[in-house]
């Protein structure tokens, strides 16, 4: 009886204790990425597979190539079971963010034809759809984004899916069908497509030269997502479209009263104050008017009355120049 209980408790003891290869995974994906590297050196070959070894090399190697060289590798050295369809994961964005559409479209392949319902089907189920759009291939994009949205038809899941759809329907000349998807997805109260679709919308407005509209996208994605990536990038866009020779300028100056320079438009009354607040500092008339888009109220700041639209510009460049943001005049 007590050799039984003493065989029991080790049993117990050597399920309960993580393996070598598990303790180094968990390390690495919590950024103890010295440790990490400090238990590989001293663990002996022996007790970790050789497909396992690499694997976590590739996790600690800073060089993308190598990395995605040595995940190559892994597969090719029985790496563990767990960690193979991550590897196939990885190195799907590898191949993408490369623009290797040929070997993402095989990584892709065999990672549905070896995990038809894995955990990271809705990704390379979105590669598969970008893989089409590459190609040409519109109509077969739209219909693999159908049945995806089928699948996935809430959560950041679908709305990512969305943002695939306008971006296939964008460049398969379909921009008022993608305008509505975008315009009713930037409407949601959160989600990971929210920003997206607030950018594309900019983005889009940029190259029909609206600048009223990309000025306006810009100012919604600056207030709810002031760390998104795109805010620079469409500064960058709309600087390149000159507002003082544009259609839209000539009929403000024929048919506006006065001129103001808008600062922000805004969802949250709170940050129209604030930003209103900043430019009382020039010592012009700062107004705030609400206004109703789509069912939705938004606050917009003015700043100044100007009489001459060539004031008014004036005014913004240095506007411009003082706060390194992109403003806009409007005839009131």
């Amino acid at each position: 009886m007590k050799k039984l209980l003493t065989l029991l408790v080790c049993t117990l003891l050597t399920l309960a204790a993580p393996t070598a290869a598990e303790s180094i995974y968990s390390m690495i994906r919590s950024g103890k990425l010295q440790e990490a590297t400090d238990s590989l050196s001293s663990s002996s070959t022996a007790s970790l597979r050789d497909g396992n070894r690499l694997f976590y090399f590739s996790l600690l190697e800073s060089d993308g190539a190598k990395s995605a060289q040595l995940m190559e590798a892994s597969l090719q050295a029985s790496v563990a079971p767990i960690f193979r369809e991550e590897i196939y994961y990885r190195l799907a964005q590898y191949y993408f963010a490369r623009g290797d559409i040929e070997r993402l479209a095989r990584n892709v392949r065999d990672y549905r034809s070896r995990w038809e319902n894995g955990r990271y089907i809705s990704e390379m189920l979105r590669f598969s759809v970008f893989i089409d759009q590459s190609s040409g291939a519109f109509e077969a994009a739209v219909r693999q984004i159908d049945r995806y949205l089928l699948m996935f038809s809430e959560g950041d899941a679908s709305q990512l899916g969305v943002i695939d759809k306008a971006r296939v329907m964008m460049n398969f000349n379909k921009r008022v069908g993608s305008d509505k998807l975008l315009r009713k997805l930037a409407r949601e109260k959160q989600g990971v497509g929210v920003p997206q679709a607030l950018y594309l919308l900019g983005l889009e407005s940029v190259r029909a030269k609206r600048t009223d509209d990309a000025v306006f996208y810009y100012n919604l994605l600056r207030e709810g997502y002031p760390s998104a990536v795109g805010l620079d990038a469409l500064i960058d866009k709309m600087m390149d479209v000159s507002t003082s020779a544009s259609a839209d300028d000539a009929a403000a100056r024929l048919t506006g009263t006065f001129y103001s320079v808008q600062v922000g438009v805004f969802s949250e009354k709170k940050n129209a104050d604030k930003q209103a607040e900043v430019f009382k500092a020039y010592d012009r008339k700062v107004e705030i008017k609400t206004k109703t888009i789509s069912n939705v109220k938004y606050r917009v700041v003015y700043v100044g009355r100007f009489q001459s639209y060539e004031d008014a510009v004036s005014f913004k460049k240095r506007l411009e120049s003082n706060h390194d943001e992109v403003y806009q005049v409007v005839a009131r």
